[in-house]
C-alpha cells in the first residue's frame, strides 16, 4: 500500500502525463471550436489535479527549487487564464489583483531562498523563470488601467497565451524530472519551445485578424 507521499507523487505523475496528452487538443485545434472547448475543459480539470498535487508536495514535503518554480509558473498562468475566461462582460477586479500580488509574493519568497543554485537551478534559470512570472503578474495588474481596451481587444488572446504557457511549464517540469542527467537543458528546452509557440500564435492571429475587428470571445 502506498504511503500518502508516494500516492500524491504517482497521482501527480499520472495526471501530468494525461494533461500533456489531452492538452494537445486545445493547443492544436481551432480556437473557439467544439474540440477546443471540450478538450480545453478536460485539460483544465486534469490540470487542477496536477497543480493541486504539486501544491501538496510543495507544502508538506521538501521539493527542489525548480519544481517549486514550475508550480508557480504553471499555477499562476493556469489560474489567470481561467479568470480571463470569466471576464467576458467586465474587466479584471479585486480577485485578479489579489492573484497577481500572490504570484509576485511567491516569486519573491522563492527568490530569497534560491541561494547560489544547483545544477538544475542555476541563477540564470532561477532569475529568468521568476522574472517571467513577475512580468505576467505585472501585466495583469496593468490591465486595471486599460480595462475597456483589454476587454475589447486582448481578452481571448490573453487566455490562450497563458494556458499555452501553463501547458509548457508542466512539460518543463515533467521533462526535467525524467531527463535529470540533461538538466538544466531538459527544463529550459520545453520552456523555450513554449515561448516560440506563443510568439507564433500571436503573429498568426494578428496576421489573420482585420485591423478593425476585436478579438473573438474565447
Amino acid at each position: 500500500m502506498l504511503d500518502p507521499h508516494s500516492l500524491n507523487v504517482w497521482t501527480h505523475i499520472a495526471a501530468g502525463v494525461l494533461a500533456l496528452l489531452v492538452g494537445l487538443g486545445p493547443l492544436m485545434s481551432k480556437k473557439g471550436g467544439k474540440l477546443h472547448r471540450r478538450a480545453g475543459a478536460i485539460f483544465a480539470f486534469i490540470g487542477a489535479v496536477v497543480l493541486g498535487t504539486a501544491l501538496v508536495g510543495n507544502i508538506f514535503y521538501d521539493p527542489p527549487a525548480p519544481l517549486v518554480a514550475a508550480t508557480i509558473a504553471a499555477g499562476y498562468q493556469y489560474l489567470s487564464s481561467l479568470r480571463t475566461l470569466a471576464l467576458r462582460t467586465h474587466g479584471p477586479g479585486w480577485i485578479d489583483a489579489g492573484l497577481a500580488f500572490a504570484g509576485l509574493a511567491g516569486c519573491a519568497a522563492l527568490l530569497m531562498s534560491m541561494g547560489s543554485g544547483t545544477k538544475s537551478w542555476t541563477p540564470a534559470i532561477g532569475y529568468s523563470t521568476l522574472g517571467f512570472v513577475c512580468a505576467v503578474a505585472l501585466y495583469d495588474l496593468s490591465r486595471h488601467f486599460w480595462r475597456n481596451a483589454w476587454l475589447k481587444h486582448a481578452r481571448s488572446l490573453d487566455h490562450g497565451l497563458k494556458m499555452t504557457g501553463a501547458y509548457f511549464a508542466m512539460m518543463s517540469a515533467g521533462v526535467g524530472n525524467v531527463l535529470r542527467d540533461f538538466q538544466p537543458w531538459s527544463q529550459v528546452g520545453p520552456s523555450m519551445l513554449g515561448v516560440f509557440v506563443m510568439i507564433g500564435f500571436t503573429i498568426a492571429y494578428f496576421s489573420r485578424r482585420p485591423s478593425n475587428q476585436s478579438l473573438d470571445p474565447a
